[in-house]
């Protein structure tokens, strides 16, 4: 069993109680896992009748309550009655791991922490140091999935590697590495899609799935892309390509074409869109959008050069490479690696957003604990919802307003 992990997961320490802003016991549907939901029969007293009362006793759902949808069992304090009666080892085994997760594939395991978390959030945003992912091997029963892409996986963990470089390469700007991204998982999904052509359909497949082998042209062009990635002068390449290939388009010629700003606007109103965790989302947006709206783009384009010569990237950077490394080889499941890259790459280009506007309203000012309340507010929308997250990846893939070309296009 293979184990990957970044550098600062073993080391992250939970802050319990009121010190922490923004309890994981809120706005959040916890499952108890089947194992300790026998242990919660057995309980007695109380407690043992809030257990049977508040948690469904066949989908080990957690019944929330209030406008603010808290646990049943997280007190005044913020603190769970459950730990403070029973003690840590009869937390379900969501509320035991949060923020830790971790991803199963067969043979191996991809461990993260959330950045919904705000006390990791800011820890993440403050940390200098470059990213390592590490790795570690454990003798263990091998696993067998027989519908699992195991050849495209390989691939796809050797191209994060890639990706992880180019998010780190801090001879580049911010844009420029997402830009590089952005073509590194074009060039290679194209790839993908090659080797995909070739699968056999039919009804058999349901039963007995077989995925074709990469051809010795496809692994060789695979690694030159791999390698060309992560050469020093990758972008001067990258954007001789754009100029030659890109910027050749009708869309980039005219002026007439939305503006940078339009796309922008476009973007946060998509997001405004989805399921809102907490009430005051829909109405945080639409504050943003409004300031926007009184911008005039010339306005809009000299705050934003303000902003970027007082910001400091190597918070984007590190929002990147966490992003990069929690949702790009999920695309074993779908092939969509360039949808992927997107999110990654559309979540950082939103958050920066959101911080510019608060740094504009704050008349040209921005604090930490405010970079990470909107950071961390902003993925806790996203990804603790499975129904946001779906949505979210199926706009990468269709959906007009995150077309590849527009994102270049702001990001130029």
């Amino acid at each position: 069993m293979k184990y990957y992990y970044p550098d600062y997961f073993d080391a992250f320490q939970c802050v319990p109680g009121k010190d922490c802003p923004d309890s994981c016991c809120i706005r959040w549907q916890i499952v108890v896992d089947p194992e300790t939901l026998q242990k919660y029969k057995q309980i007695g007293g109380e407690l043992g009748r809030r257990m049977s009362e508040k948690i469904d006793a066949k989908t080990g759902k957690i019944a929330p309550h209030g406008c603010d949808h808290r646990c049943e069992f997280l007190n005044e304090d913020n603190l769970c009655d459950i730990v403070l009666e029973l003690g840590e080892e009869y937390l379900c085994e969501t509320c035991h791991t949060h923020p830790r997760h971790e991803e199963v594939y067969p043979n191996v395991r991809e461990r993260s922490l959330a950045l919904t978390c705000p006390i990791f959030c800011r820890q993440l945003l403050l940390r200098q140091e470059p990213v390592q992912i590490l790795q570690r091997e454990e003798n263990s029963k091998k696993e067998h999935d027989r519908f699992f892409d195991w050849k495209l996986f390989q691939v796809l963990l050797r191209t994060r590697d890639s990706l992880l470089h180019v998010a780190g390469n801090r001879k580049l700007s911010i844009a420029e590495r997402m830009i590089t991204v952005l073509g590194l998982g074009h060039d290679v999904e194209s790839r993908i899609r090659k080797r995909s052509l070739r699968k056999q359909g039919g009804w058999w497949q349901n039963i007995f799935p077989s995925y074709p082998d990469f051809t010795e042209q496809e692994f060789w062009e695979l690694r030159q892309i791999r390698r060309q990635y992560r050469s020093h002068h990758v972008f001067s390449r990258v954007e001789q390509r754009l100029d030659e290939i890109i910027y050749d388009e009708k869309y980039f010629r005219q002026e007439s074409e939305e503006s940078a700003q339009t796309i922008m606007t476009n973007m946060i109103f998509a997001l405004s869109t989805m399921e809102a965790l907490r009430p005051d989302w829909p109405e945080y947006l639409q504050s943003v959008l409004n300031m926007r709206e009184e911008m005039t783009r010339e306005e809009s384009a000299d705050w934003m050069e303000q902003y970027h010569a007082w910001e400091d990237e190597i918070p984007l950077e590190q929002m990147l490479v966490y992003f990069l490394y929690v949702y790009c080889c999920s695309s074993v499941y779908d092939g969509q690696l360039l949808a992927k890259c997107k999110m990654a790459v559309v979540n950082v280009m939103l958050i920066r957003e959101l911080w510019f506007m608060k740094w504009y309203e704050n008349d040209q000012s921005l604090t930490i604990e405010e970079q990470a309340e909107i950071a961390h507010w902003y993925v806790r929308e996203i990804e603790n919802s499975d129904e946001n997250m779906e949505q979210w990846d199926s706009l990468m893939q269709r959906n007009p307003r995150f077309a590849l070309k527009k994102l270049l296009k702001i990001l130029r």
